[in-house]
């Protein structure tokens, strides 16, 4: 534990990375078991998807559910992932680990899933439209890809932690000099 830190200064960081890391487990664990939960539902799913993704006709069957759980599971992979990374950096910052490489690391592979994430979204639900209007007769079948601002500010805040990691990695470079000299 580093001495500069104040013993009440630590002790909020170390709340603080409690529960993210806490949101992260839960968060990582409904990711994974939600769509499952969905995709098993048919009235559930086929509502959403008039509902929300105005779509008119869709296919129900066990093959179209299952194609639209898998499509669903792409971008739930990346979320894992960056929880994965934003638990480990908060128990790098639990420990009193700041300037250092490995929380630059974690902050580094957050931010690059989070990149990837941006662009696994909207192929994800491309996907998913394709696998439930496949099966619809010619004419009624869909190709969709949009993107949404969402999708934007995933992609930016991906990018602002991949600049960040870099400047905590050149911290934790000149911190390490620093510590050689003494």
């Amino acid at each position: 534990m580093p001495e500069e830190f104040s013993p009440s200064g630590l002790r909020r960081i170390r709340r603080l990375a409690f529960w993210v890391r806490l949101m992260c487990v839960v968060g990582a664990l409904a990711v994974v078991f939600l769509p499952f939960v969905f995709w098993a539902q048919a009235d559930w799913v086929a509502q959403v998807l008039r509902d929300e993704w105005r779509l008119p006709l869709v296919q129900m069957d066990l093959a179209s559910r299952l194609g639209g759980l898998a499509a669903s599971l792409i971008p739930a992979g990346f979320i894992v992932y960056v929880c994965w990374h934003m638990w480990a950096l908060f128990g790098c910052f639990a420990e009193g680990e700041l300037l250092a490489r490995t929380p630059a690391e974690h902050l580094r592979r957050l931010g690059l899933g989070l990149t990837l994430l941006a662009a696994a979204q909207p192929i994800s639900q491309t996907l998913v439209v394709l696998a439930v209007t496949l099966g619809n007769p010619p004419g009624e079948r869909r190709l969709w890809f949009g993107l949404s601002s969402t999708h934007y500010l995933v992609l930016l805040f991906g990018l602002l932690l991949l600049a960040l990691a870099q400047v905590l990695l050149e911290g934790s470079r000149v911190a390490e000099e620093n510590r050689e000299f003494i």
